[in-house]
């Protein structure tokens, strides 16, 4: 990852905790649904956490966050076998829906944790980096 000042690193990480934290909450309030209307939401909410993870990958990437290429196929996996089963979760089948968006808030969250841990990662690389030697004065009067 290229070296971030402190305040680029902090807003970024805070962008992506917020827009986490948001989706979910969404997540758990759709868990707590009966099944007929998790059914009825469940592709409103794929679609809320591909928009999340679009908005996550574009920041990685303004970021050079390391590692961005293995998370873009996470997300990638976890997109596919969620648009997978959209039908059969719309025709009722609340179990296999819930338990899919039981997995996604699991990687979702090991995402977060991963990416915080990075972001810190580069803040301190950021504060080494910035922290310049000053060269050594020699004293007064020309002295060694």
């Amino acid at each position: 990852m290229l070296p971030l000042s402190s305040s680029t690193s902090h807003t970024a990480a805070a962008a992506l905790r917020h827009a986490r934290k948001l989706l979910f909450v969404r997540i758990h309030a759709l868990s707590a649904e009966p099944d007929d209307a998790f059914c009825a939401a469940f592709q409103a909410m794929v679609a809320a956490i591909e928009a999340d993870l679009a908005h996550e990958e574009k920041v990685m990437e303004a970021l050079a966050f390391d590692g961005l290429h293995e998370r873009l196929a996470e997300n990638a996996l976890l997109l596919a076998s969620l648009h997978r089963i959209v039908t059969q979760v719309e025709g009722g089948d609340a179990g296999l829906g819930r338990m899919a968006l039981d997995a996604a808030a699991d990687l979702l969250s090991l995402h977060r944790l991963t990416t915080d841990l990075a972001l810190v990662m580069a803040r301190a690389g950021a504060h080494c980096g910035s922290a310049k030697r000053k060269p050594d004065k020699k004293p007064p009067g020309g002295g060694l």
